[in-house]
């Protein structure tokens, strides 16, 4: 048997065949700290025609191993019996399974193409007329139907550009006079709505009463017969 067999597994005369007789052979033991595991395997046919080359004996030895579901290593703590092998593959895939996967988020392509674009002082010049155009004042805001996203639109630059030119020479987007006739005229709506249904309780109220009535009057007719 070649010296790096020798230093890998643990050479001895082990049982072969159905009767039993100790013949050429090795024990591979388990690397695995406290296992005890251990296999024996006969060898002998090494020595008929294949020689004693130390790699194509080992490669013999791990295959045949392998076979029982034993993982063989190049040094003899590197060992590991099924046992221990299946409990490495599984501690493995939970390690795997358990590491945070980090999701790079791409911002929208659309974005990516607006910061692209870079404002000169005429595209500044061009979309603070249009605002000078359809902008009341502080106070009202944009005149009817008008918003940043129309403007943009309409000159076709990013809404982004709209939105700094405005803020810089203008106001709000929408002003402070159309949010309170907004809050007030929604005052008057909510008014109405409760007016209308205090009727609606009260003839609840009275269906409710009606229909006490038509029982009481099933009953007593049914005493009257």
């Amino acid at each position: 048997m070649s010296n790096v067999v020798s230093t890998v597994f643990e050479h001895a005369r082990v049982p072969y065949g159905d009767d039993g007789r100790l013949v050429r052979g090795i024990i591979a033991r388990c690397g695995a700290p406290n296992c005890e595991a251990a296999v024996p395997l006969p060898v002998n046919v090494m020595a008929n025609g294949r020689g004693t080359d130390s790699n194509i004996e080992w490669q013999f030895i791990a295959r045949k191993l392998e076979q029982k579901g034993w993982r063989i290593g190049k040094t003899a703590t590197a060992h590991r019996c099924p046992k221990c092998f299946n409990a490495a593959k599984f501690a493995a895939i939970r390690k795997s399974e358990e590491k945070p996967v980090v999701t790079k988020i791409e911002p929208p392509l659309q974005v990516v193409q607006e910061n692209a674009r870079v404002m000169t002082r005429e595209d500044r010049r061009i979309v603070f007329e249009k605002l000078n155009e359809v902008y009341i004042d502080g106070k009202v805001g944009y005149g009817r139907g008008w918003t940043d996203e129309k403007v943009a639109t309409d000159l076709g630059v990013p809404r982004a550009w709209v939105r700094v030119i405005r803020e810089e020479n203008f106001g709000d987007e929408v002003g402070n006079e159309e949010i309170r006739d907004h809050i007030m005229q929604a005052g008057k709506l909510l008014l109405d709505i409760k007016a209308l249904r205090q009727p609606f309780d009260e003839a609840q109220r009275l269906f409710a009463l009606a229909d006490k009535i038509e029982k009481s009057l099933s009953e007593i007719q049914k005493v009257l017969k």
